[in-house]
């Protein structure tokens, strides 16, 4: 069951609800597309951010990006069993994004365990 493709539009349409969250700065949703234990890692501003859920959520209520359609990328996806590793890219808050999101299937849904990221610099 390596690199499977049959549940490919799942994650796929996870990625998506994700990224819409991030763009709309809707904690409610985040906190459905990610699981509670979740952590997301990454450098922003020169700085090593390692947060757990609630605090990434906080840090990001007031960065919405606007009222813009949003528009992302996947850039690869692998899937082995009930996991599954995306990586996406987007405009989000000011910055080009590369985020790699760690997903397993919980309970018959697919759910972020863990977020890194890279913050693409101006230019």
């Amino acid at each position: 069951m390596y690199n499977r493709t049959d549940e490919a539009d799942d994650v796929i349409a996870m990625a998506g609800e994700y990224y819409k969250a991030m763009v709309d700065v809707d904690g409610a949703e985040l906190k459905r597309v990610f699981h509670p234990r979740a952590c997301v890692v990454g450098h922003f501003d020169g700085e090593l951010e390692f947060a757990d859920l609630d605090g990434f959520i906080a840090g990001t209520a007031d960065a919405k990006t606007g009222d813009k359609p949003f528009d992302y990328r996947v850039d690869g996806l692998v899937l082995v069993g009930d996991t599954a590793v995306i990586t996406v890219g987007g405009y989000c808050y000011g910055t080009w994004f590369t985020d790699h999101l760690s997903m397993i299937k919980i309970d018959g849904r697919w759910r972020i365990v863990a977020k890194t990221f890279y913050a693409h610099p101006p230019g």
